[in-house]
């Protein structure tokens, strides 16, 4: 199947209602407003269980009456999936449409996907009543949820760059909720006409689109790829669209949104702007999915207020006519534009610190409203990141010139063979040991610095330059082009800038476009050294070497350990250097786990 990508090139209904006056309007209310082009992009991975098949959904808005009808035209340069384009629509009402949806082959990803594409594309260019049209997209949404939850299992959190079926399921699911959003962009024409009968409804119609938009945001973040500014265009211009109607505030109910507190318009905005704000790129899958959830009890704590309050401490800024999303100031601008929104997040910060606080004290998080399904330290965790990410004004970073910096991957093993300059080997196939090529040399004769897997050890792992700026414990790096490595949250990374060895994790990668990553690594302060450790049982015998990696203690952390995964037993002892040495090192607790590595703390023991 051929990928397509969104397009973002046109500016769509509500961005051109939320940014154009009214023409023609007697009483200054809502009137005519030239229908210029959608745009939408990508969808979003929600932890949604299997869609209710028995649902209809056709009360939903059956309760308000609508327009008789609105013809839809689609912008001459919409571009529609393939095998969408040609899809002739299979219902006339919602009633059909539910009965279709209901039969929808959902386990059958593939196929139902491309129905339900090709169904509402061939939606988006019908005649169709508005209600009727609220009201079957109301149906799609459920079924959507459905499929890309589905689909995110081949796309979410994997590695980068992607790969080609990763970066097409999630395009597939971008397809859907794209083509939802168009079906709530429909709607707006006639409400924006003063259309009486759409008024009871307004405040939902904004905030399901709005819903869709928060969606968008999410999948970026799963997905690792940087959320485009005409995405956000697009979002602010229905919030302000709302603004505009004076539905901010106004209740509404969200099956998809269950135990929402205070759900409306102005909260499922500010929801949308804190999960961004969160940064999804340095998160975890099942953290994006914690924090998406939580925001539907504290989103509502953040108002974005048009005008400025007395009030001190940092303030969440967001522009509606920018191009991205909310930041955190110490204050406001010397000269705010009209456009510009602030939201105060002491209420916010007060609420994650006393989640905080109360679970070091022993509360659980399922007392606390966070669920039955995280732990204690990991809710904590996750909190602290959160606080810093909505309350905190970040640390301006150093104007530097970019710089050359050169970055391996693969493990300890890898990390190993970069820092000391020959290969790791557990045994060679005649079962004789390579841990001290010199000696083996020594032995059968040769070249003393003879290494004989240093041409596949180069190959496997090689230095691949990236520019940017490499500080004492963070750098912040760039790539154009195809990676050699495919790069992924905590995974440990060796740095060389000037001759001059680091070591490091991944703390966030993100897919900028255009072939582009960008990565934050977190660098350990102490020198790294490489050793080789070996375990030695009660008989005598000892199990093959390992290689490992020694941090030298400094002023801001004590002396480490860098070994392979699950390498790590309470009190396990690990003899270092050849065999038979005594010189042996007790393993305390682990300090952190990554994705292809284990820090842990040690002590001296004696050898048994």
């Amino acid at each position: 199947m051929a990928r397509r990508t969104a397009d973002y090139s046109h500016r769509s209904l509500a961005y051109a209602t939320a940014r154009e006056p009214p023409v023609g309007s007697a009483d200054g209310g809502p009137a005519c407003f030239a229908l210029i082009c959608y745009k939408h992009e990508s969808c979003v991975y929600r932890g949604a269980g299997q869609f209710p098949r028995g649902t209809t959904g056709i009360e939903r808005f059956q309760e308000t009456q609508m327009p008789e009808s609105v013809e839809i035209v689609a912008p001459p340069d919409h571009e529609l999936p393939e095998d969408a384009g040609a899809a002739a629509l299979a219902w006339k009402d919602s009633i059909a449409a539910a009965h279709w949806i209901k039969e929808l082959p959902l386990s059958r990803v593939g196929q139902a996907h491309s129905m339900l594409l090709g169904q509402l594309s061939a939606l988006a260019v019908a005649t169709m009543p508005a209600r009727e049209r609220a009201t079957i997209a109301e149906l799609a949404r459920d079924p959507i949820v459905h499929l890309h939850t589905e689909l995110a299992r081949r796309y979410a959190g994997r590695p980068q760059p992607a790969g080609e079926g990763e970066r097409e399921a999630a395009d597939q699911a971008i397809a859907l909720w794209q083509a939802l959003w168009v079906q709530y962009s429909a709607c707006l024409k006639p409400l924006l006409e003063g259309e009486t009968e759409l008024q009871g409804v307004k405040a939902k119609l904004l905030q399901r689109a709005l819903y869709v938009g928060k969606q968008l945001i999410a999948v970026h973040g799963l997905a690792r790829r940087k959320a485009p500014a005409s995405l956000w265009q697009e979002l602010h211009a229905y919030y302000r669209l709302a603004e505009m109607l004076e539905c901010t505030t106004a209740a509404v109910t969200d099956p998809l949104v269950p135990g929402a507190a205070g759900l409306c318009c102005f909260s499922m905005y500010s929801h949308a702007l804190l999960l961004a704000l969160a940064d999804p790129y340095a998160m975890s899958v099942r953290e994006i999915e914690l924090t998406d959830r939580w925001l539907g009890l504290w989103a509502r704590k953040l108002f974005p207020y048009a005008q400025q309050r007395d009030t001190e401490g940092p303030q969440v800024i967001v522009d509606l006519e920018g191009e991205s999303g909310a930041f955190v100031a110490a204050g406001p601008p010397a000269k705010p534009q009209a456009s510009l929104r602030f939201g105060y997040p002491a209420k916010l910060a007060a609420s994650v610190r006393g989640r905080i606080k109360r679970i070091t004290q022993g509360a659980t998080p399922d007392s606390l409203q966070l669920g039955s399904d995280v732990s204690g330290p990991d809710a904590a965790a996750l909190l602290a990141h959160l606080d810093t990410q909505w309350s905190s004004v970040p640390r301006e970073a150093q104007r530097t010139k970019s710089r050359a910096i050169e970055l391996a991957s693969g493990g300890p093993q890898a990390a190993y063979f970069r820092l000391c300059g020959h290969a790791f080997a557990r045994q060679d196939p005649l079962g004789r040991t390579n841990d001290n090529p010199t000696q083996y040399v020594h032995n059968v004769g040769g070249i003393g610095d003879f290494d004989r897997r240093r041409e596949e050890a180069e190959r496997s792992w090689p230095w691949e330059k990236w520019y940017g700026a490499l500080a004492w414990r963070e750098a912040r790096v760039r790539h154009a082009g195809g990676s050699s490595y495919r790069w992924f949250l905590d995974q440990l990374v060796v740095a060389r800038e000037d001759g001059r060895l680091r070591l490091g994790w991944v703390a966030r990668v993100a897919d900028e476009g255009e072939r582009e990553l960008t990565l934050t690594v977190r660098m350990w302060p102490g020198d790294p050294k490489t050793l080789i450790l070996r375990q030695r049982h009660q008989d005598g015998t000892e199990d093959p070497p390992t290689p490992a990696i020694l941090l030298d203690e400094s002023p801001e952390e004590p002396a480490s350990l860098v070994v392979m995964p699950r390498a790590f037993a309470p009190s396990r002892v690990l003899h270092l250097g050849e065999s038979g040495s005594e010189r042996a090192w007790r393993l305390m607790h682990i300090l952190q786990r990554g994705a292809d590595f284990e820090r842990v703390a040690f002590e001296p023991a004696s050898a048994r």
